[in-house]
């Protein structure tokens, strides 16, 4: 009897561990379609320009910033075709994703550069790119938000390996009642004016975190991110869960409040992702300032 028992315990944890294996070589195969897409997405615009680039790789309802919130490929199409040389190219490459469950969501990011092409060149500018991905019915990525920072010198070569982020094993994606992530930024905003910004987010970040601000270099590490939290309040705009309801983008805008530095509002896109308890976590939390003019 016992005998019978433990072969079908082995046979079960065979049947598991085949499971597995053919999961995380989805996941692998999942997220190196992802990030041959922003490389086509790169190569393409560096050879034909952004507007017939970001037209081709934007979903119909894509947001951009240009400062505000815009559907980039509408925007882009209503605008007629730009004339002469260009002044600057530019060109960017993936060094980090992460990619839904389901396999239908997904995030990359990595270096910028920016190259002056006329007479006389300035120096060439560096930023850091990120995009959250969506697949669409006919099987290909399209972007559908897209937020980039600029970070005071080069994060990485453009040529940089991508480096996926790890996979997380959840006991399950179901959502319970209450569990919303159009609530998760409002729960930010509100624990941070109870506690402290450093005490908020120490509670809600991945361990695998990413938090973008221009003038900083991207902080992937705790003991770093003084220089960019600050009393914030979001107000969510929008955005999209995957249809395995592990990894989710919100986007909106922000203002800080009681900031020794100085007031600020902007823009914002996070994302969060469940942790192995199911629990939301914050991916990545990415803030572009508004121009003075604008504010």
């Amino acid at each position: 009897m016992h005998s019978k028992k433990l072969l079908v315990s082995l046979m079960c944890l065979a049947v598991f561990a085949s499971a597995t294996r053919a999961q995380q070589a989805s996941r692998v195969k999942q997220l190196d379609e992802l990030a041959d897409a922003e490389r086509a997405f790169a190569a393409f615009t560096f050879k034909e320009g952004f507007r017939d680039g970001f037209i081709k790789f934007f979903a119909d309802d894509g947001i951009g910033f240009g400062p505000h919130p815009e559907r980039t490929r509408e925007k882009l199409m209503k605008a007629p075709p730009p004339t002469g040389p260009r002044k600057v190219v530019f060109n960017w490459a993936p060094m980090f994703g992460d990619i839904s469950d389901a396999g239908d969501l997904g995030y990359t990011t990595g270096p910028v550069l920016y190259t002056d092409v006329t007479e006389n060149p300035r120096p060439p500018r560096h930023g850091m790119y990120f995009s959250v991905w969506q697949k669409q019915q006919d099987g290909t990525w399209k972007v559908v938000v897209d937020m980039g920072v600029s970070p005071p010198n080069a994060v990485a070569r453009i040529d940089t390996k991508f480096t996926a982020a790890s996979a997380v094993g959840r006991r399950t994606t179901k959502p319970t009642a209450g569990d919303d992530y159009r609530q998760l930024d409002r729960n930010l905003s509100d624990s941070i004016a109870k506690t402290s910004p450093a005490a908020a987010y120490g509670t809600v970040l991945d361990k695998q975190f990413r938090v973008h601000r221009n003038g900083l270099m991207p902080i992937t590490d705790r003991k770093d991110l003084a220089a960019a939290l600050a009393q914030t309040r979001f107000e969510l705009i929008d955005g999209k869960v995957a249809s395995s309801g592990d990894l989710a983008f919100t986007y909106g805008k922000y203002e800080t409040i009681n900031d020794p530095k100085g007031a600020d509002s902007g823009y914002y896109v996070h994302v969060w992702r469940r942790d192995a308890s199911s629990k939301w976590r914050l991916v990545a939390d990415v803030q572009n300032p508004l121009p003075k003019s604008d504010k």
